[in-house]
C-alpha cells in the first residue's frame, strides 16, 4: 500500500467524568505520525496524573526517535520500558509520588497499512471492521484472570471489590512485559483507545453503534462516547482516541 493510499484523521477527547475531583488520564494522537497513546494513572492525590504524563511522554519519545524507519516490535517493548522506567525512578525518588503507576495502550500506524501496538493494564484498543467491533486487547486484571479461568459468569457480573485490580500496570515495578498486537489496516476501518471510564459505562453494542454512525469523524465520535459514558454515570475518568481511515480522495466526503 502507497502511503496515498490509505488516510488517517485523529481526534481525543478526555473528561474528569461525575465522580472524580481531577482526571488521571492522560492523551496523545499525532495525526502526521500516526502515533497514538492513552494512559489511566492510579496512585491517589497527583500520583495518577504524574504517573499517567510520564508514560506517555516517554513511550511517545522513543517511537518519534524512530523517525523513517517503521516502527517494529522491538521499538514498542523499548519505549514501554522506557516509559516504566519513567514512572518508576519518579516514584523512587519522592515520597508523595510513591505507588503511583499508570496503564499504557499505545500504537503506531504505519505508512505501509500495518498497526503495531501495545498495552498494560485495562485501558483498552477497539477495531471496527465493516459492522464488527473487536477488541484487540486483553485486560491484565484479576477480573479477567477470574472470567477466564470460570470462576465468575461475567466480568459484569464481578463483586465490586475485584473491579480497577490490576496484575499489570506501568511503574510500580522495576520491569513490566506488555502484550503486542500487530494488524493489517484496511479502508474504513475505525480504532478506538479507551479508558475504563469509558467501558465500565458503556457497553461494546453502544460504541459499535457510535463508531459505525460517526466513527468518520472522529472528533464527533470522540465527544459522543465521553458524553455518552458521563451521561451514564460518568463514575471515573473518561477518555477516547479514535483513529478513522479512509482512502485518498474520500477522506472530505467522510467528514461531511
Amino acid at each position: 500500500m502507497s502511503d496515498s493510499s490509505l488516510q488517517w484523521r485523529m481526534a481525543l477527547e478526555s473528561h474528569v467524568g461525575q465522580v472524580r475531583a481531577r482526571n488521571e488520564d492522560y492523551v496523545f494522537c499525532d495525526e502526521h505520525r500516526g502515533i497514538v497513546a492513552l494512559a489511566d494513572g492510579m496512585g491517589g492525590h497527583a500520583g495518577g496524573g504524574v504517573a499517567a504524563r510520564l508514560a506517555v511522554d516517554a513511550w511517545v519519545e522513543r517511537i518519534a526517535a524512530c523517525g523513517d524507519e517503521p516502527v517494529v516490535e522491538r521499538d514498542l517493548l523499548v519505549a514501554v520500558a522506557d516509559a516504566n522506567r519513567a514512572v518508576f525512578s519518579a516514584a523512587s525518588g519522592d515520597p508523595a509520588l510513591r505507588g503511583m503507576g499508570t496503564t499504557l495502550v499505545a500504537g503506531c500506524f504505519r505508512r505501509d497499512g500495518m498497526l503495531v501496538a501495545c498495552n498494560v493494564g485495562d485501558s483498552r484498543l477497539y477495531r471496527l471492521r465493516g459492522d464488527v467491533l473487536t477488541c484487540l486487547t486483553r485486560d491484565h486484571s484479576v477480573l479477567r484472570e477470574q472470567w477466564e479461568a470460570g470462576m465468575i459468569e461475567s466480568e459484569s457480573s464481578a463483586p465490586i471489590g475485584l473491579k480497577g485490580l490490576l496484575t499489570r500496570a506501568v511503574g510500580v515495578s522495576a520491569n513490566v512485559v506488555p502484550d503486542v498486537t500487530i494488524s493489517t489496516l484496511l479502508p474504513g476501518d475505525v480504532y478506538l483507545l479507551c479508558s475504563d471510564g469509558l467501558t465500565e459505562m458503556l457497553p461494546d453494542a453502544d460504541i459499535a453503534h457510535v463508531l459505525g454512525a460517526l466513527g468518520g469523524n472522529p472528533q464527533l465520535a470522540a465527544a459522543h462516547l465521553v458524553d455518552l459514558a458521563n451521561d451514564r454515570g460518568g463514575m471515573d475518568n473518561i477518555s477516547a482516541v479514535i483513529v478513522s481511515s479512509c482512502e485518498s480522495g474520500r477522506l472530505g466526503a467522510e467528514l461531511d
